[in-house]
C-alpha cells in the first residue's frame, strides 16, 4: 500500500528547479483565475535566492517525481521585530486534500520558530477558502491591510509563541 507521501520531497528552493516552479505557479495563478507575472506581481519568484533565502527566510518546494506540486515561502519582512510573511503557499488541485497543504505550512511554522520570529503575515483572496481554512486552523487572525499588494482581499497575522516554546 502506497501512502500519499510516498515518491515526494520537501526541499528548498535552488535554481535546478527555476522552471518547473514557473510552471507550476502559471498553473495555479490560472486556476484562480489570473495571470502568473514573473516579471510583474510575481518578481519575486524570480530573485528567490536574495528576497527569501539571504534575508534569513527560505521557500520550499513539494517535488514529486521532479515535478513541483506545492510550494511556499517565508519571507522576513522585519528582522528587528521579528516579523515574516506567508508568500507563495500553493498545492496542485490534484493534489489538495492529502495534508499537502498542512505539511508545508508545519514546516514553515517550525522555520519561523526556528527563526524566532514573533509574528507572522499573509494576504489571501476571499476565494481562497482552503487555504484559509488552513490559516485559520493555525489560529491566524484577520488584520488590517499591511502591504501594498493591490489585488489581496484578506490579510492576516499569528502571534508566534515566544522562543522555544511549542507554536502549535
Amino acid at each position: 500500500m502506497t501512502t500519499p507521501f510516498e515518491q515526494m520531497e520537501l526541499i528548498s528552493y535552488s535554481s535546478e528547479f527555476q522552471a518547473s516552479l514557473e510552471e507550476f505557479l502559471e498553473i495555479m495563478y490560472s486556476y484562480r483565475g489570473y495571470k502568473f507575472e514573473p516579471t510583474g506581481l510575481q518578481s519575486d519568484i524570480r530573485n528567490i535566492e536574495n528576497i527569501y533565502q539571504i534575508q534569513g527566510g527560505n521557500f520550499w518546494i513539494m517535488s514529486k517525481n521532479a515535478i513541483v506540486i506545492g510550494s511556499i515561502g517565508l519571507k522576513i519582512l522585519n528582522k528587528i521585530d521579528k516579523i515574516g510573511e506567508i508568500k507563495r503557499y500553493f498545492v496542485l488541485p490534484s493534489y489538495q486534500g492529502k495534508g499537502i497543504g498542512t505539511l508545508l505550512m508545519e514546516h514553515l511554522l517550525l522555520n519561523a520558530n526556528k527563526n524566532e520570529l514573533h509574528i507572522l503575515r499573509l494576504d489571501t483572496m476571499r476565494k481562497s477558502i482552503v487555504a484559509r481554512n488552513i490559516f485559520e486552523k493555525y489560529g491566524f487572525k484577520e488584520i488590517n491591510k499591511y502591504n501594498d499588494n493591490e489585488i489581496a482581499e484578506i490579510f492576516m497575522e499569528l502571534k508566534l509563541k515566544t522562543p522555544g516554546s511549542p507554536i502549535f
